[in-house]
């Protein structure tokens, strides 16, 4: 497929997995990619927004709202649709968070299409990429039917810089996904809001 995009806020390059666990062998990633998101957009004024991706976390509390929506993934033209002009991304490391501005359709110098959502010309919008397992596990707190796979947790802490004791096995999951949600907590929608 060349370019696997996009990038999930959790375990970054979404993938499939078969979990070996039962049969006693070892997990392995089976595929790469998801042709589904679930995107929470934060809409800010325009002087509450935060400059970087890295100003996110400590900005959010001050969005004006937030709209959590699922999103197709078109492969072919690298975008979400409806269009987010999220294929302006895609040929550097903006995205490397998997939290990102929308940046405004620009004929003359944009790779992307139109954005497709209405925005106000007076707020800017900031975006935090979810594939569908990941939002369900860490974002809505669900219980899977299945457990999560040890492979599919150790990308999730490669991805995100955090330790996963593995050698437990099961009993090492429970924790972990704990510390990932907590994590996750402070991407999502602000409670005061």
């Amino acid at each position: 497929m060349g370019v696997h995009d996009y990038r999930c806020s959790v375990c970054g390059t979404p993938g499939t997995y078969h979990c070996g666990e039962k049969s006693g062998t070892e997990c392995e990633q089976e595929g790469i990619g998801e042709d589904q998101a679930v995107l929470d957009l934060f809409f800010f004024s325009e002087e509450d927004a935060p400059e970087e991706a890295s100003e996110f976390e400590e900005a959010r509390s001050r969005a004006l709202r937030v709209e959590t929506r699922p999103f197709g993934y078109d492969w072919g033209d690298w975008e979400f649709v409806p269009s987010l002009n999220y294929r302006e991304l895609l040929m550097d490391d903006d995205d490397a968070t998997g939290i990102w501005a929308i940046r405004p359709f620009d004929e003359d110098v944009s790779d992307g299409t139109p954005v497709a959502i209405e925005i106000d010309p007076q707020e800017r919008v900031w975006v935090v990429n979810y594939c569908p397992p990941c939002h369900a596990l860490f974002a809505e707190r669900k219980t899977p039917q299945d457990e999560p796979c040890l492979e599919y947790l150790r990308t999730i802490a490669e991805q995100l810089e955090m330790e996963f004791d593995d050698s437990r096995g099961s009993a090492g999951k429970a924790p972990f996904i704990a510390a990932v949600r907590e994590r996750v907590a402070r991407r999502r929608p602000s409670a005061t809001k």
